[in-house]
């Protein structure tokens, strides 16, 4: 099976980066801070075989010029609906995820026929949804989030940020009396740590109000009770939720 191995910028920006290893071999998405990723593959002797990039924002490129001219690979791209083989058993899926920018994808790591993995850049994040301020639409992001939905719950969702925390207190705000919220904030305090890594797409139904757009509480504290059109409901929930988080 493959090994996955995470780094993460501890700055403003909160970029995860991942490196996925097989026999020797690795493909990194997203390179944020280039130095610790060259070194680690320079010291365990890995061969890289290409860098895959969500998108095409700054920080998620931002590290592949200086792991080009050090190790001789540049970006790999994969077109959509297309499977990177990793090794005999592991692939990844590449899926178009327009929303938070036009050309956004997402992997799926798959292992034999079991998907465990979703590497989803700014599309999904702990407790929240990428924005749309930079070259999105949220009407996509939408359709690309009731698509992503439908994915095994046991998938676990590894973010291009660090934002669980702060989605976590936004969850709160617009649905105060999810025990759920409180319980997730909880563990972030007992582990002392601002990460939700290891969380899977099932637990953001629990705590994720774009996952949760048919709540009744979220419906009331945004106002939207009475919304006559049973086909855009959920629509016009996620597009206030995504408004109000943008200015919140």
């Amino acid at each position: 099976m493959a090994h996955l191995k995470i780094f993460y910028a501890n700055n403003s920006e909160r970029n995860f980066s991942y490196l996925l290893e097989s026999s020797g071999r690795v493909w990194i998405i997203d390179p944020f801070d280039p130095q610790p990723i060259i070194n680690y593959i320079k010291k365990n002797d890995l061969k890289l075989q290409g860098i895959l990039n969500t998108h095409k924002h700054w920080d998620h490129v931002k590290g592949n010029l200086e792991i080009q001219n050090t190790l001789g690979i540049g970006p790999l791209l994969i077109n959509n609906e297309e499977k990177l083989t990793l090794d005999d058993d592991d692939f990844l899926q590449v899926i178009n995820s327009p929303g938070h920018t036009f050309e956004h994808q997402v992997y799926i790591w798959e292992h034999k026929t079991t998907k465990i993995g979703l590497f989803s850049g700014d599309t999904i994040f702990n407790a929240g949804v990428g924005n749309c301020k930079n070259g999105g639409n949220p009407e996509l992001l939408f359709e690309t989030i009731q698509s992503l939905k439908k994915l095994p719950e046991e998938i676990i969702i590894y973010p291009g940020h660090d934002y669980a925390r702060k989605n976590l207190q936004f969850a709160l705000s617009v649905e105060p009396e999810n025990a759920d919220i409180e319980t997730f904030i909880r563990h972030l305090d007992q582990t002392n740590s601002e990460s939700g890594l290891g969380w899977t797409l099932g637990d953001e139904f629990k705590f994720n109000p774009f996952f949760r757009l048919n709540s009744e509480k979220i419906r009331q504290k945004l106002n939207l009770t009475q919304i006559e059109d049973s086909h855009n409901t959920e629509r016009d929930v996620f597009l206030k939720l995504r408004k109000l988080r943008d200015n919140w």
